[in-house]
């Protein structure tokens, strides 16, 4: 079984020495370079396992932070276009599964981890020049001779032509893939959001549905005090009822005893009192 080529990265050089040893090429290309070299970085972008390669492993997190250190901007769709000036392509390779789908991985024929020398090869692509259709007259008059001394003929489209017709369309597509990301992280947040709102939405249901019912019970309550303060009132109406009764019964025994006392202190009541003594006695 054939063994894979593993990749490893050799260690970084002081920056003044990365600078000395950086081929003459352009400043992107530079600022690229020493991105990946940065270690610090390598959880948002990263050499891919080969070193043939580069990807972003977070598109959100390295257009907030390691744009505007390196590049200062944060805008990921002009990053893709200055890449694609320099004629890096993204890819789709076997290890895409491994940072995720939303990872882009770019690659160049002379952009190499091993290969600073190489940079120097990476150049700014030229745009072609628009070539001007001849007149009618001119057409006419040269006739068949234009088209066999290889002149520009209308319809036909030159090899540079459709490569920046081919550059453009791969620039508003790597446009595009930013747009539809961020269309996602939004989806993402809203549906976070909703999940929330929802959340907010049964806590409120389920407190309004407790406070129902501590006013309901507050109500129960309310109505059992009036009451009881109603049956309070009735008892205090009774029982003083009950002690004016009291009171003329009391009275009504006292004008009795005084009765007795006097019927038997007067004319003729001790006679009175020995006969109701006997005749009490008597009964035992």
């Amino acid at each position: 079984m054939k063994r894979e080529p593993t990749y490893q990265i050799h260690s970084v050089p002081p920056l003044k020495e990365q600078e000395d040893t950086m081929p003459a090429t352009s400043d992107f290309v530079k600022r690229l370079y020493k991105m990946l070299e940065d270690h610090t970085f390598s959880h948002v972008v990263s050499w891919g396992p080969q070193g043939d390669c580069f990807v972003v492993k977070d598109m959100n997190e390295f257009t907030k932070s390691i744009l505007p250190r390196m590049f200062k901007h944060s805008n990921f769709a002009s990053f893709i276009r200055q890449l694609n000036k320099y004629d890096f392509h993204k890819v789709k390779t076997p290890n895409d599964a491994q940072f995720g789908e939303r990872s882009w991985t770019f690659r160049h024929p002379d952009f190499h981890a091993d290969r600073r020398d190489a940079l120097e090869n990476i150049k700014r692509k030229v745009p072609a020049a628009r070539k001007s259709f001849p007149s009618s007259s001119n057409r006419d008059h040269n006739g068949d001779r234009g088209a066999s001394s290889g002149n520009y003929i209308p319809g036909e489209t030159s090899t540079t032509e459709l490569a920046a017709v081919q550059s453009y369309i791969g620039v508003l597509q790597n446009s595009y893939q930013s747009l539809f990301s961020s269309h996602d992280t939004l989806l993402s947040s809203h549906e976070t959001l909703r999940g929330q709102t929802d959340s907010l939405l049964a806590s409120h249901s389920s407190l309004q549905a407790q406070n129902d019912n501590l006013f309901t019970t507050n109500e129960t309550l309310r109505n059992q005090v009036v009451r009881a303060e109603e049956q309070i009132r009735v008892l205090e109406h009774q029982y003083g009822d009950m002690m004016v009764n009291f009171q003329k019964g009391m009275a009504q025994q006292d004008a009795l005893m005084q009765g007795w006392i006097q019927y038997f202190l007067g004319e003729g009541g001790e006679c009175r009192f020995v006969a109701l003594f006997v005749s009490i006695m008597s009964r035992f």
